[in-house]
């Protein structure tokens, strides 16, 4: 027996889809701002694209008969623009999710952790999920110096580096081994500040930082012409993933258009 979904005209069908596809964009980024405790912008932006797509789904057939009476040219352009939409979305993805893995090998010269949102003083998840990888590093590679990388954002009543040198001597690292950097307020900022201060460029590095932001790193060291730089994610949360992922794919897009990778 077939169900009655599939009975219905190709048009009501896509406008149940758009509708699902509308409230479950709306409601997953509302959660996840109240998850996180904060709006931003890109969340904000994502919770009214879900709204669109709500009204999309509710007027679907009267944009449909829009479309139809459209020109041939201004089809063909629109349909040029979201194939090469969805084209680079599963294409930069692909890559981002493929650099989610580990890379590091024992005995580098450095590590370098990048910096996360801070409320006040108090680490975000990410940032001691980061904080946690280096210290298992640095415990078995005792000859591995570290640099913590990151400035004083909005809301923060101290740097990003001061909090995550505060987490490793916490974890046992001692103070020696652990080098400031916290003037940065970008991942490029994170690379140029960190060699300006310690000479890092030409040495064995290994960049500690969340797996679906490792590709936009690596590929930002490179750029920035470090030598040896290899990669060592933590593990984002599963429930917020699919929102850093999204996130992610604006960021490599700018970061690209910019040529900062």
């Amino acid at each position: 027996m077939k169900f009655a979904f599939f009975k219905k005209p190709w048009r009501a069908r896509l406008g149940i889809v758009f509708l699902i596809f509308g409230i479950s964009l709306a409601g997953y980024f509302t959660a996840v701002s109240v998850n996180w405790g904060r709006a931003d912008t890109f969340n904000t932006v994502m919770v009214i694209a879900g709204l669109a797509w709500i009204i999309i789904a509710v007027k679907h057939g009267t944009i449909a008969a829009v479309y139809g009476r459209l020109p041939r040219m201004p089809k063909i352009f629109l349909k040029a623009v979201l194939f090469s939409f969805l084209l680079s979305f599963a294409v930069v993805e692909s890559v981002i999710i493929y650099n989610m893995r580990t890379t590091a090998a024992a005995g580098a010269d450095y590590i370098i952790a990048l910096g996360c949102q801070v409320d006040g003083s108090i680490p975000s998840i990410p940032l001691l999920r980061r904080m946690h990888t280096a210290a298992k590093y640095l415990e078995k590679n005792q000859n591995t110096n570290a640099v913590v990388s990151g400035g004083q954002g909005p809301g923060e009543n101290i740097s990003e580096a001061a909090v995550m040198k505060r987490i490793l001597m916490q974890s046992g690292i001692n103070e020696n081994r652990i080098l400031e950097e916290n003037n940065s307020r970008s991942t490029m900022e994170n690379f140029k500040f960190s060699d300006k201060l310690y000479n890092i460029r030409d040495k064995n590095v290994i960049i500690v930082s969340t797996d679906y932001h490792m590709f936009r790193a690596l590929s930002t060291a490179k750029k920035l012409n470090y030598k040896n730089i290899k990669s060592l994610p933590s593990r984002s949360q599963l429930s917020v993933l699919p929102a850093y992922l999204l996130r992610e794919y604006a960021a490599v897009v700018y970061y690209a258009i910019s040529k900062k990778i």
